[in-house]
């Protein structure tokens, strides 16, 4: 078969790194894999599909007349959209789908169409804030997908077995359990850490989050460096975070036997070395991808979120982190919120879409309160020292993992919707 998979999404990877695993996986089963492409997802493309890819601008004619093209050139036996309905977003994805006359042009072309569904946003119509709702007004409708549209549900992030009322086909993009070479670990560890004996923390900041952040004047990042350093230098032994962000947002900084080292995005390899060298994964996006890629090789992983306002925090916190709190709010009033994904107020939406219903990969990872004081600095503790502690949670990973193993890969399930 010839397969165009579109990957147009700007501000995010996740969906383009699924998309290149998809086409991996399709290049092996002997099919043509071609892609039409934002510049952003070319970063994680370009090594392996380069030739194969059409790239797409900033100008959303010249995409509607390149993606006439391709479709001519292709002659495409399927179309895989990497998420169909992030394509319609107003901003972070190449301008395409929004352009007058596009959709109903998709529907006449007589060939099977496809979408992932990572976050469940392709299951019914539903609407989002971009950022919490008390600090912006910027709300965004996902319509409902074409009825002649199939959907795949990527797993992870996706519960791999049944789930009520869940429309679409489960499917794996990794061999499982996840893992790398020792010697790339052992290197991975080397570039970041002191000595042997150091911890290693691989915090994740994804570029949508952190520029979300700046956009709504939240100073969260300026405070959070310090914020984990009051939690880790208790230790007995001695741990560096590596953030991986725009490259200066924590501020490096270290306090007794902890630092806190920024660096910029790296490549999907390097990455991956990161996160199967660390100790520990830490992220404040209940979704990210790089959380399921933690749970999949059997990596200790936590996610930090509020579930707090500022008053109940002032009454709850104390010392350090009472100050922290203060000293956000003093920066914006409505600064401290609460948050499952970072720096949105997503709490009722995770509740409401379908990819944590039912999902035994929630018990893969922590849920730790980013202001949680004593509490959230035993349980990081725990998770990086205490054998016991690791061991649960890897048994819990295991369980996902195993029914992970039992699915189908994307190809066969894409073969089998593309008849």
């Amino acid at each position: 078969m010839n397969i165009l998979i579109v990957t147009p999404v700007e501000l995010g990877s996740g969906e383009t790194v699924t998309g290149r695993y998809l086409g991996r996986m399709l290049v092996n089963r002997g099919h043509r894999v071609h892609f039409l492409a934002s510049n952003f997802a070319l970063r994680f493309l370009g090594d392996e599909f380069g030739e194969s890819t059409w790239e797409l601008s900033a100008h959303g004619p010249t995409n509607v007349a390149l993606w006439s093209k391709a479709i001519h050139a292709v002659r495409p036996d399927v179309i895989v959209f990497a998420d169909y309905p992030l394509m319609f977003w107003r901003t972070g994805t190449a301008p395409l789908a929004r352009e007058p006359g596009w959709v109903a042009s998709i529907l006449d072309l007589d060939i099977p169409l496809v979408t992932l569904d990572h976050f469940g946003f392709a299951q019914g119509a539903m609407g989002i804030f971009f950022g919490p709702p008390h600090l912006t007004h910027e709300y965004h409708r996902f319509d409902a997908i074409p009825s002649c549209m199939r959907i795949m549900l990527p797993c992870p992030m996706h519960e791999p077995g049944d789930v009520t009322g869940r429309l679409g086909e489960p499917f794996r993009y990794w061999d499982v359990p996840l893992a790398i070479a020792a010697d790339a670990r052992a290197r991975a560890r080397r570039s970041y850490l002191r000595h042997d004996k150091e911890l290693l923390v691989l915090h994740i900041v994804s570029t949508w989050a952190w520029k979300s952040a700046q956009s709504l004047g939240l100073s969260f990042y300026r405070h959070f460096g310090p914020l984990l350093l009051h939690y880790l230098a208790p230790l007995s032994q001695d741990v560096t975070v590596v953030s991986v962000n725009n490259g200066s947002l924590l501020g490096s900084a270290s306090l007794r036997g902890a630092r806190v080292v920024d660096i910029a995005p790296v490549t999907p390899p390097e990455l991956d070395n990161l996160v199967f060298g660390a100790d520990l994964l830490l992220t404040e996006n209940k979704v990210s991808i790089s959380m399921g890629k933690a749970v999949c090789g059997l990596q200790a992983a936590a996610v930090l979120k509020n579930s707090f306002g500022v008053l109940e925090l002032l009454d709850r916190c104390s010392g350090r982190v009472r100050e922290l709190v203060c000293a956000m709010e003093r920066d914006g009033i409505g600064s401290v919120f609460p948050f499952d994904v970072f720096p949105t107020d997503m709490r009722e939406t995770l509740e409401t879409i379908i990819l944590y219903r039912q999902n035994t990969l929630t018990q893969g990872f922590a849920e730790l309160e980013v202001f949680g004081g004593a509490e959230t600095e035993e349980a990081l503790s725990q998770l990086l020292t205490d054998p016991l502690a690791r061991a649960t949670l890897h048994a819990k990973q295991l369980h996902y993992v195993e029914r992970l193993r039992a699915l189908d890969d994307g190809a066969r399930v894409l073969e089998r919707l593309s008849q």
